[in-house]
């Protein structure tokens, strides 16, 4: 198992970090496993520094609906899209980041070309 950072600052990014992002390789011999937690503005960029593809995700957990743990996954979601990926990924979070995401790809006239699932965990 390895974790990556891809973004350790608070609120806001700075010169030298991003917004929170936080990279799980599982490494399992058979199933692989790439899950992100939380995915702030800029980090499919933080991603591109890193010898991962967003291809590879399978999972993506967003802790809860704040701007610096989520406004990166429109454009990492479309972006999987303009790379040509098919394999599927589950988005688990908070009530509303459903609204969130079809909202962000409804306004933006985005779109996915995988399967996506998203499972949205009542509080407690």
């Amino acid at each position: 198992m390895e974790l990556i950072f891809l973004g350790t600052s608070a609120g806001v990014p700075t010169r030298s970090r991003n917004v929170t992002a936080i990279l799980l390789d599982l490494q399992h011999p058979t199933r692989g496993g790439l899950w992100l937690f939380d995915c702030g503005e800029g980090t499919q960029h933080q991603l591109l520094h890193t010898p991962y593809h967003p291809g590879k995700l399978d999972k993506i957990f967003i802790t809860h609906l704040h701007g610096d743990h989520l406004f990166g996954l429109p454009g990492l979601l479309c972006s999987r899209s303009m790379a040509g990926i098919a394999s599927p990924l589950t988005i688990y979070g908070p009530a509303g980041v459903r609204e969130f995401v079809d909202t962000a790809l409804r306004l933006s006239g985005s779109w996915t070309d995988y399967p996506l699932e998203i499972v949205e965990i009542a509080e407690g």
